[in-house]
């Protein structure tokens, strides 16, 4: 106890003189802060002290004028008052807590100018030479940045590692490349369920191929990562005349639904292998002129006339009358089918 009265016989005295509590050049919200705090705890302490006693707690005469009123009259001496003064305070510093937060940058700026202005006036003041002149404001300052770029040149040197000048701040752009090469693939399941959802329309290809894109070759791939090259740099690859025509006949073979490696004239067949052997039972005039295979099929499929049908003879009828009747050509089917069965016949005698 008996430091307890020394301590607080020292803040009387401190109290007393004003020059030592002089808070007319700080900062009044960090004033209102600490005498908020001051009066919250001195509160605390006599609400205790009325608690111990036995006084009640709704013995309190409240002021007539509101809080924002700034001539309103004090509390009474009750302990109900002394509890109404505590709410207060304990609000009032948690908007001051939320304001001193905001104004930090402001508050640290302050306190640390006041700091060094005193201690250069001191140190002013006790040193005659801090009036001497600076020979470090006499460097030329463009020199001096060279140097440290150099120094800076040799620590990277040293480690092996490049680091480049910092002379603005800049962005990292991701290309498209990197995108695309992070893009995990559609898993197949999910691509299944996609194409099996009821509600979307069904899709069928007229080539066959279904909707699979067409990249089961190694040159169909190059294709389109030339074509992605060209699409993302908005530029034509630089490349001859041989391999752009090349490029041309393949991108003409993909399209038509072939894989981009056939050769000759199998070039483009994707779609016209389809109908092969439609197109190939068609006769062809005697002068071997190629004509049109659809054309040929849309006139053969029109019903002529009685007068025409009673003309024509069937094969029997000319057969009976001795001419020669040429074999009709085969059909890729009938080909096929045909070596087909000369490979098993020949398998069947081999293992007999």
């Amino acid at each position: 106890m008996a430091s307890v009265r020394e301590l607080m016989q020292s803040l009387r005295d401190k109290q007393a003189s004003s020059d030592a509590v002089n808070t007319a050049n700080g900062i009044s919200l960090l004033s209102w802060k600490h005498h908020l705090m001051l009066s919250y705890i001195q509160s605390l302490v006599l609400l205790c002290a009325r608690r111990a006693v036995g006084d009640s707690m709704e013995d309190r005469t409240p002021p007539s004028n509101p809080f924002s009123t700034t001539d309103r009259s004090s509390r009474g001496s009750g302990i109900g008052d002394l509890v109404d003064s505590m709410i207060e305070g304990r609000v009032v510093l948690e908007k001051i807590k939320v304001m001193e937060s905001r104004m930090r940058y402001q508050i640290e700026k302050l306190v640390r100018l006041a700091e060094e202005s005193s201690k250069a006036l001191s140190d002013t003041l006790s040193d005659p030479l801090a009036f001497r002149p600076n020979p470090q404001n006499f460097v030329n300052i463009e020199q001096s940045d060279g140097e440290s770029g150099e120094d800076a040149d040799e620590k990277s040197r040293e480690d092996g590692i490049y680091r480049p000048p910092k002379l603005a701040p800049m962005p990292y752009v991701e290309t498209s490349s990197d995108k695309r090469s992070k893009r995990q693939p559609i898993p197949k399941t999910l691509s299944s369920l996609i194409h099996q959802d009821p509600s979307r329309p069904h899709m069928e290809s007229t080539s066959g191929l279904g909707f699979t894109p067409a990249l089961a070759s190694d040159r169909a791939r190059e294709i389109q990562r030339m074509t992605e090259f060209e699409e993302d740099n908005f530029t034509r690859l630089m490349m001859k005349k041989k391999d752009a025509r090349r490029r041309k006949r393949d991108e003409e073979d993909l399209a038509l639904g072939g894989s981009g490696t056939s050769r000759g004239r199998r070039r483009g067949r994707g779609l016209e292998d389809e109908f092969g052997d439609i197109l190939h039972s068609v006769s062809r005039t005697k002068t071997g002129s190629v004509g049109d295979g659809y054309e040929e099929l849309r006139q053969r499929g029109k019903k002529s006339d009685a007068l025409a049908r009673s003309r024509m003879r069937t094969r029997d009828d000319v057969e009976s009358d001795g001419e020669h009747v040429p074999q009709a050509k085969r059909t890729r089917f009938e080909r096929e089918r045909r070596t087909l069965n000369k490979k098993i016949r020949a398998k069947s005698k081999q293992r007999s």
